[in-house]
């Protein structure tokens, strides 16, 4: 009988296994043309894997996203520790990782995006600015400027990644529109790296 932590890399590895076809899917066709049955198949597990670690595909993409939100957290965390008092300091770390995986939020808040991923997307950006508020009562003028905060983000991600796509002929006179990235960034290609929500 296997050991339990045997048992637990080997979910893990599943699990990531399961969250790189999905991202890799979704880059290639779309949210909405990815099937369950195709991310088994790229990640090379049985639908009855898929199912023991995830309920359906629309929670395989919250789990990605939650993942992604404690990522952004941490960086936010992080930056405040090291001084900078900035509000929103989780902003710049979803710049960054937007700007290195550009196909991916591409795919994921471009307007190729399906419905439910931008909703899912900005649920996430809300709870982020959400977050970084004071505490107020539920459905109170807080609540009410993080989702307006979180949609400007959601809008502006979304904007950002599709000029970016666009040929420069398209982009017309103003050249580059990429956002700069991380510092001398600017010119580096997309990242060969595979495609992940979080670092």
């Amino acid at each position: 009988m296997p050991s339990p932590a045997s048992t637990d890399r080997r979910s893990q590895r599943t699990r990531s296994a399961v969250r790189q076809a999905m991202l890799e899917l979704i880059i290639e066709r779309g949210w909405d043309a990815v099937a369950v049955q195709d991310i088994c198949e790229r990640a090379d597990i049985g639908r009855s894997t898929f199912y023991t670690h995830y309920p359906s595909k629309d929670e395989l993409l919250l789990g990605s996203l939650e993942d992604l939100r404690q990522f952004l957290r941490e960086h936010g965390r992080q930056r405040r520790l090291a001084g900078d008092a900035s509000a929103f300091a989780f902003a710049l770390g979803l710049a960054e990782h937007a700007y290195e995986q550009r196909r991916l939020f591409r795919a994921l808040v471009g307007r190729r995006s399906g419905y439910l991923v931008q909703q899912r997307f900005r649920e996430m950006v809300i709870r982020l600015v959400g977050d970084e508020l004071p505490p107020r009562r539920p459905g109170g003028p807080a609540a009410q400027r993080g989702a307006a905060l979180a949609g400007r983000c959601l809008r502006r991600a979304a904007g950002l990644v599709d000029r970016a796509a666009q040929p420069a002929a398209a982009r017309g006179a103003g050249g580059d529109v990429r956002p700069a990235g991380p510092a001398g960034a600017r010119d580096a290609p997309a990242s060969n790296e595979p495609a992940t929500l979080s670092a």
